[in-house]
């Protein structure tokens, strides 16, 4: 009675491959057709004579038999992979987010050091712990001070984006402040014009003030995305170092800036809407702790079937076992005749490296690169980028500056234009590079590193040509002192001729047996003269932002300036 229930209950998985079962009826007439074609007496003999030559029905019998387990085994296979099924599973239901944005505080409080190095230091490694954790779904990340820019748009290349996280600071915003209520504004506009009805913000942060607690709630309120907060603050508090040692921040009244945490404004925003709040901790379990929000059950409330689904328990691998005994019967003679030659075919192939397969099925060329280049291999990174912003860079980060030039003239744009005159000048194209910093200041005459490196070139230049006035006028008196003193050696030389000679062959045995010559002064004054001129060109160039991506700072502020809050009052620049 189970056997009947069981066959009663029998489905498939993929039903659509039972089709394949009708190819097995060609093949079976093509393989008959095929033995007894093969039978050399139906060559010289007639059909009617042979049945009476040919002793038993052997052959036959045992073609016949050949075909029946091919056919037996091909039929069972198929329906192994068609899935067969006599039972259902309970399986539960999980939902993975399909976009995460990052928001991350770059206000100067992050630069307290109430958390070793600094919190920012130690938000931007829980980042990239963040983003190398993440599995599934796209990443996009916002960073805010006074205003807030995004860096990265959503995308699934987290690396690219660990990539960027090292050149954030404090520094690089183009507004001081905090206000993140227009972080969560962009973060909101990013999930949306990408089309994510769901997501998840992660918003890293020393603390707000409470005025900013009902911005954000408006910002928030109305959408499926949950918000997860990954304090970096002590409620002790620190002083914000200022650059170059140059003391502590302080405010208008003198005193030193100690901003310390206060949890109440966050536990606000907590209260109205999905959020929790995570503390940093010195292991993975507050990224843990994060990324636990974007894999849950679709109901937390309700249990037992309410967050579980039956679905269909494949058991072809019950199929597998006769297929496996049928095809070891049907092959174990010939298996005889072709195994050994087979081994040693597939001894005589020459190796073939898998390991460039594996990295090309699981990761773009572009990817394979971006983590060369974060392991400090530019020159590899260089041969594998596809992307020509990212190859141009790669060449350059490698000193492979001419190539990297080369990539660069055949790009537009205002960040190409000045990356192209950071590679010329790197080879000493001090004018080609010029050329090209004017007209990156044509399209943006308020482009401040290439106005900067413009007039450094400019500096180097006119230093050149005065180091080369000055060179030129000591050789032309020396010239002069040279000729005037050859006169006096022809007269001299006239006058006591032999006694010249004599001395210069003394002069020159002598000097045989001594060291190798010196260089003249004048020689040594000329070497001198272009080794300092070589120090001062290196030492210049040095000066030159070796940034072949464009400085994101120049970004913000273009974006900045572009959206006219220039004029905005700031409450606390910290």
């Amino acid at each position: 009675m189970d056997m009947i229930t069981d066959l009663a209950n029998l489905t498939f998985i993929r039903p659509n491959l039972l089709w394949f079962l009708l190819l097995l009826i060609p093949i079976v007439f093509l393989l008959t057709y095929e033995w007894k074609s093969q039978s050399s007496w139906q060559k010289v003999i007639d059909q009617h004579l042979l049945k009476y030559m040919l002793q038993g029905d052997q052959s036959n019998q045992r073609s016949s038999f050949k075909i029946f387990l091919l056919m037996t085994t091909l039929g069972l296979l198929i329906i192994a992979i068609a899935g067969p099924s006599f039972a259902k599973e309970n399986i539960p239901i999980y939902r993975s987010a399909e976009a995460r944005v990052v928001l991350l505080d770059l206000s100067l409080s992050m630069d307290s050091v109430d958390i070793k190095p600094s919190r920012l230091t130690r938000a931007k490694h829980k980042l990239k712990d963040l983003l190398s954790e993440s599995k599934e779904g796209e990443t996009g990340l916002i960073v805010y001070a006074g205003d807030a820019f995004v860096v990265s748009p959503l995308t699934s290349d987290a690396n690219t984006i660990s990539t960027m996280v090292n050149d954030l600071s404090t520094g690089i915003m183009p507004i001081l402040g905090s206000e993140p209520a227009f972080a969560f504004n962009k973060a909101i506009e990013l999930l949306k014009n990408a089309g994510k009805p769901t997501g998840h913000i992660v918003w890293i942060t020393d603390g707000i003030e409470e005025e900013d607690v009902d911005y954000i709630i408006d910002e928030i309120k109305g959408h499926d995305y949950p918000l997860s907060i990954l304090v970096t603050a002590t409620e002790q508090g620190a002083p914000i170092p200022l650059p170059n040692n140059q003391g502590f921040l302080k405010d208008s009244m003198g005193q030193i800036v100690m901003p310390a945490l206060r949890l109440y404004p966050l536990q606000q925003i907590a209260n109205q809407n999905p959020t929790q709040i995570v503390r940093l901790s010195a292991d993975s379990s507050d990224i843990n702790k994060i990324l636990s929000v974007e894999t849950q059950s679709i109901d937390k409330n309700e249990q037992g079937e309410g967050n579980r689904k039956r679905d269909q328990l494949d058991q072809g691998y019950w199929v597998l076992i006769p297929v496996l005994l049928l095809f070891l019967l049907s092959f174990k003679r010939s298996a005889r005749s072709f195994g050994l030659p087979a081994i040693c075919v597939c001894l005589m192939l020459p190796g073939y490296s898998h390991a460039g397969f594996w990295e090309d099925l699981w990761m773009t060329k572009d990817q394979q690169a971006q983590k060369e280049l974060n392991n400090n291999q530019p020159q590899i990174a260089a041969e594998l980028f596809k992307n020509p912003d990212w190859k141009a860079a790669a060449h350059y980060k490698s000193g492979d500056f001419n190539q990297a030039q080369e990539y660069y003239a055949n790009q537009t744009g205002i960040d190409a234009k000045y990356n192209l005159g950071n590679t010329l000048a790197k080879q000493g194209e001090l004018d080609q590079a010029i050329a090209a910093y004017e007209e990156v200041l044509k399209q943006d005459p308020d482009h401040e590193d290439a106005k900067f490196n413009k007039e450094l070139l400019e500096k180097l230049k006119q230093q050149q040509q005065q180091d080369e006035n000055e060179q030129n006028k000591d050789s032309q008196e020396q010239q002069d002192q040279k000729d005037s003193e050859q006169n006096k050696d022809q007269q001299d030389q006239q006058e006591n001729k032999e006694e010249q000679q004599q001395k210069e062959q003394q002069e020159s045995k002598e000097q045989e047996n001594k060291e190798p010559k010196e260089l003249s002064p004048e020689e040594l004054k000329d070497e001198r003269s272009e080794q300092e001129k070589q120090q001062a060109l290196e030492q210049w160039l040095k000066k030159i932002p070796d940034d072949p991506g464009g400085l994101l700072r120049e970004k913000m502020r273009r974006e900045f300036k572009r959206r006219g809050r220039e004029n905005r009052n700031i409450k606390e620049v910290w």
